[in-house]
């Protein structure tokens, strides 16, 4: 007898995802399986940063909501992450939504692109959110001073209640 129960059988087939497991985003599959790997890799890095940190990743994909919270010392600074599969310049395109809400929210931000050329959307985060956002390429732990320096920076600048 088949089992007809769609409930009993699509969990199998599409396979089960844990709620530890970071999400796959994007539109094509070689970008979303890239931006999941770089999810896995920032978040090592900033364990291995500020290992007494508190970091939380958002898995449900939105706009308007960065990948991380980093909360260090008390302090809090958004961490979002951007994957481009060529080498060139990233304008940010997907960027006002968030910037947009953390504008109104005051809140620090700093963008990670795993490659290109950032400063079309430098301009935008500048733009939006002042000295309140900061945007690096890190491609891995040979960035990590970049990013250690620009997340202090901000966590410096930030207060208890923005």
């Amino acid at each position: 007898m088949i089992d007809t129960h769609i409930r009993d059988w699509l969990p199998s087939w599409v396979g089960r995802r844990t709620p530890e497991t970071f999400r796959v985003r994007g539109t094509s599959s070689r970008v979303s399986r890239l931006a999941a790997q770089y999810d896995v890799e920032v978040d090592a890095a900033l364990q291995r940063l500020w290992p007494k940190a508190r970091i939380y990743h958002d898995r449900e994909f939105t706009r308007d909501r960065a990948d991380f919270l980093l909360v260090v010392r008390g302090r809090g600074v958004m961490i979002e992450t951007k994957v481009k599969s060529d080498p060139g310049v990233f304008r940010g395109s997907t960027l006002p939504p968030l910037l947009d809400r953390l504008q109104r929210d005051g809140r620090r931000l700093v963008v990670l692109v795993n490659q290109g050329d950032p400063t079309p959307a430098r301009d935008l985060i500048t733009t939006k959110l002042g000295d309140k956002g900061r945007i690096l390429v890190w491609s891995g732990p040979h960035h990590d001073a970049d990013l250690h320096q620009a997340v202090e920076a901000l966590l410096e600048q930030t207060s208890r209640h923005p």
